[in-house]
């Protein structure tokens, strides 16, 4: 036997070849069982903690645990408790903890050497809610090796067994296999009348205490003896016995199964999950062995309550509801099983051939709940079952397969976005009875989409609207593992809290799992096997083959801590950001963070320069749907390193892809130029300059003018043609944008920014030959572009320079040249999100066409947009520019007066239009006095007021038609 030994039965110790260690008080005692009880097997310091605290520990209890485990290694030597992550692991032998040697036993069948480890109650002495259920199961198998054992005596020598009966019957009066031994016995020793009496004391205890009558089985001992039948002489079962093939001894014949059997009842109400449902439903139909696999707190167990429910309402039908979370290694699955089932071992026969025998004529469900940590012995189990029992399906849960044959997978996620806020608002009913989602609506929404759709995160969030409105939970989400820290006792400990059940699945995994999980917390968004291999594995690592690191990321995807996508691109992975924020906190604050985090801004920087070139040319929608996915990658990596003062690094991250401002409206560039600015070294001229480029076009996108005067006030350069370009954006009249647009295009050629320089011809010196009301020079200069742009440029500046000569048409009158070039513009295929005129010219093509409601809707559509978008100025005055005409036309001035006014306030293109297009319908607003007022106040509206009034106006109209055409 190994030299240390330690004792958890009759009490906790250890001893070595010197004799007994002191091992310190209760609570060290404590730490030493709960590791004792999963010998090398990683323990969280979570479940340390409730094991010594329960629910109540003090607020230093992480320290306070270390102090015990310091004090347990002086004891039994530093090497046998280690530290793995987040958890501690007793690296013993098995076979030197009494504990194990009794439970190997038990598992051989060997109930004469179990007895004889046996050393008394389990954990004796102390008291620890958290290890109760564990020492009830080591004394529920204690127990039954008793009974197995008093049932042989009975059978050999009736006499021998009274005394340990008589005492067991006291110290377990509700046992009622233990009566009836005790009944056999005394009537086999000929005291007929004491087993009656005997039989009277266990009904006593029964009805009286729990007010139940005893059970069939004992029943029928009772009238096996009222009736004297022999076949308590020999052994065989009571004459009205069930019949079958396992019913031929007493100790065969059937038991009740245990009322923990039964299906707990719901108290809340399934909310969505329809489609889920009917999936699970089919996988039924077809398979033997289904299993709900997800993420923890996604839902399974409920869900899979509901269908096991709806499956078994035969009357001939049952369903076995077998929780496995406090079971604790893989070979007492068939143990639990059995107990719910009813299924009891005999001589000869081990639990698991009991568990078939008990169901192989039986019809239903059985219900494994919560199986990813006894994977093997789930498995095992459910195999026998599906193959031995053809009237028994199971379903099983857990956050990755069984792998097993015939196991078919349903995959559950979070909920749709309509049924989470129901999800949230039915919850929160129960805090706060006067909720009102639809005050709340937008917030709620918002809450449960940041928390990836997750029903625990969902419901431990509602829980909270007694103190917090809805937005004020929203505020908190960035700290949500604090935030959803719940204490609902009616849950097991592991779904108290989002961080106890991120902790439950973090703990199952090995060492090197944890490892690369924490550092997979760097990426916000998708990322792919060579992704993760760059970021999350160390440089000694960095040999290793991408398909071993797809297997490693695999294996976290199949126990639900990866999201796994497909694509045209190929296969992607994330992370919930539940899962990114607990993994975070696992990495810490240290040097190994800061060098992952490093690694991601690298890895960023080389796939933003490597999109950089699929968006220079024809290949721009390829390389633009590449930066929308990049994109949550990026803001992360250019945040944290400006959080780090590292200029250097942040402006690697974020000057690849800066273009994106321009040419999608990605106008958190221009925020990122602001952040860049004050940590710039003031020798860093060309970097100043860079960054005010991006600086100066998001204020001028946004008509900020005053702002465009605080930047230059703080930081000088005036006079350079960038800004001065920005500058003639929001001042209407003069040359000034045509003049400094061509410097500015001299400019940026000189730094090789060819793909700038293109982009400043068409937004600054085209535009403003357009604005100036110059056609003909537009004309020319931009179909030249448009030539050049055809030749392996990106499609959106050919987009660009066609929908401009149709405006420059639009201008001058000439509509059917107009339309033509619109219609050219629009057959040139460009990326999501790029700034269009498709919509506009659309709407105006089926309202001049004669299909005004056609004309109008598609306007509203478009506008709807823009709102949806945040959109800057410019997309708003060709909206608006459409709206008036066509409210001109349906005889609604009083709304086309209001826009009119805004329109005029937008700069030279605004009153070019007036002057021109809406022409007619501006005289007709001007001269009638009732609209001054009109016109004064859309003077005042900024471009989003103005859009979201368009859009009232336009919904209105649209409603008030459709009524008139139904009456």
């Amino acid at each position: 036997m190994p030299p240390l030994q330690i004792a958890l039965l009759g009490g906790v110790g250890v001893q070595d070849d010197q004799g007994e260690l002191n091992i310190g008080p209760t609570k060290c005692q404590a730490v030493l069982a709960a590791l004792a009880l999963s010998p090398r097997t990683a323990v969280s310091v979570a479940e340390l903690i409730r094991a010594v605290w329960d629910d109540y520990p003090p607020r230093t209890a992480d320290k306070t645990l270390q102090s015990y485990v310091v004090r347990l290694r002086k004891a039994v030597g530093a090497a046998t408790i280690v530290r793995v992550g987040a958890a501690y692991r007793l690296d013993v032998d098995p076979a030197a903890i009494d504990v194990a040697r009794f439970q190997q036993h038990l598992a051989a069948g060997d109930d004469t050497a179990a007895l004889a480890e046996w050393g008394g109650t389990p954990l004796a002495g102390l008291e620890s809610p958290a290890l109760q259920p564990a020492v009830d199961g080591l004394v529920e198998g204690w127990l039954g090796a008793v009974e197995r054992d008093l049932g042989q005596r009975v059978a050999d020598d009736p006499e021998s067994a009274l005394a340990d009966l008589t005492e067991l019957t006291s110290r377990h009066p509700f046992r009622e296999r233990l009566w009836e031994l005790l009944m056999v016995a005394l009537y086999r020793a000929d005291r007929q009348a004491d087993a009656l009496a005997a039989f009277q004391v266990a009904r006593s205890h029964l009805v009286d205490e729990l007010g139940v009558d005893p059970g069939p089985r004992l029943q029928r001992v009772e009238a096996a003896i009222l009736s004297q039948s022999e076949i308590l002489l020999d052994g065989e079962a009571p004459p009205d016995a069930p019949p079958g093939p396992s019913a031929t001894t007493l100790e065969d014949a059937a038991i009740p199964e245990d009322a923990a059997s039964a299906l707990p009842r719901p108290l809340t109400r399934l909310v969505g999950r329809d489609d889920d449902r009917r999936r699970v439903e089919a996988a039924l139909d077809r398979a033997a062995v289904v299993t709900l696999v997800g993420s923890g707190g996604v839902g399974k167990t409920r869900l899979a309550l509901e269908v096991a429910r709806t499956r078994t309402t035969d009357p001939d039908a049952r369903a076995w509801f077998v929780p496995l979370d406090e079971v604790r290694a893989a070979q007492d699955v068939d143990r639990a099983v059995a107990g719910v089932v009813g299924a009891r071992e005999v001589a000869g026969r081990d639990v698991r051939a009991a568990v078939l025998a008990r169901l192989r004529e039986r019809r239903g469900v059985v219900l494994l709940d919560n199986c990813e940590h006894v994977l093997d012995g789930a498995a095992a189990i459910a195999l026998a079952v599906a193959s031995a029992c053809e009237g028994i399906q199971v379903l099983a849960t857990s956050r990755e397969a069984l792998a097993i044959d015939g196991e078919h997978l349903v995959q559950l996620g979070g909920l749709d976005p309509t049924d989470g806020p129901e999800l949230f608002a039915d919850r929160a009913n129960a805090v706060r009875p006067d909720f009102d989602l639809d005050d709340e609506r937008d917030a709620v929404e918002e809450i449960c989409r940041r928390l990836d759709g997750l029903p625990l995160a969902i419901e431990l969030a509602a829980a909270r609207v007694g103190t917090l409105t809805a937005t004020e939970i929203v505020d908190r989400l960035d700290r949500r593992l604090e935030l959803l820290a719940g204490h609902r006792r009616d849950r097991h400990h592991r779904q108290r809290t989002l961080r106890a059940t991120l902790q439950w699945s973090h703990d199952l995994l090995n060492a090197r799992e944890q490892y690369v999980l924490a550092r997979l917390s760097a990426f916000t968004g998708p990322f792919d096997a060579p992704a993760a291999r760059h970021v999350a594995w160390p440089d000694e690592a960095r040999d290793l083959d991408v398909a071993d690191v797809d297997d490693l990321l695999g294996q976290l995807a199949r126990r639900s801590l990866l999201v796994v996508d497909f694509d045209a691109r190929g296969k992607r992975y994330r992370l919930l950001e539940t899962v990114r924020q607990f993994s975070a906190e696992v990495l810490g604050d240290g040097e190994p963070a800061a060098a992952t985090m490093r690694r991601h801004a690298l890895w960023c920087r080389a796939e933003a320069q490597r999109l950089r070139q699929l968006l220079e040319g024809p290949d721009e929608l390829e390389g633009t749907a590449g930066a929308v996915e990049l994109w949550p990658n990026l803001r992360a990596a250019f945040g944290r390193a400006v959080a780090a003062g590292d200029a250097g690094l942040a402006a690697a991250v974020a000057e690849p892809l800066s273009s994106e401002l321009a040419m999608r409206g990605r106008l958190e560039v221009g925020e990122w130029a602001e952040q860049l600015l004050p940590l710039l070294a003031d020798e860093d001229e060309e970097g100043r300059l860079t960054w005010l480029l991006w600086a100066t076009q998001r204020l001028a996108e946004l008509g900020d003018a005053a702002g465009l005067d605080r930047l230059v006030a703080r930081y000088g350069h005036g006079d350079h043609p960038i800004v001065r370009h920005a500058r003639a954006l929001v001042t209407p009249g003069g040359t000034e944008l045509v003049d400094a647009s061509r410097e500015a295009v001299t400019w940026l050629r000189g730094r090789d920014e060819s793909y700038l320089a293109d982009w400043m011809q068409i937004v600054g010196v085209a535009a403003g030959l357009l604005r100036a009301g110059d056609f003909a020079e537009h004309d020319h200069y931009v179909t030249e572009l448009t030539d050049r742009h055809r030749e392996g440029g990106p499609p959106t500046f050919v987009h660009w320079t066609l929908f401009m000569r149709g405006y420059s048409a639009l201008l001058r009158g000439d509509y059917p040249a107009a339309e033509q070039l619109f219609d050219a513009a629009a057959a040139v295929r460009i990326p999501d999100g790029t700034f269009s005129a498709n919509g506009p010219a659309t709407a105006r093509a089926a309202f001049r066409n004669g299909d005004q409601r056609q004309g109008l809707r598609l306007l509203r559509d478009h506008i709807v947009e823009l709102l949806e978008a945040d959109v800057t100025l410019v997309p708003s005055r060709l909206a608006a520019l459409e709206f008036i005409t066509m409210h001109a036309v349906v005889g609604r001035l009083d709304a086309a007066a209001v826009v009119l006014g805004f329109l005029r306030e937008t700069g030279d293109f605004g009153a070019l239009a007036i002057d021109t297009v809406a022409a007619g319908a501006a005289s007709e607003i001007t001269t009638d006095p009732e609209h001054t007022a009109r016109i004064q106040r859309g003077a005042g509206m900024d471009h989003l007021d103005a859009l979201a009034f368009m859009r009232d106006i336009l919904n209105d109209g649209l409603r008030h038609d459709a009524v008139r055409h139904r009456a």
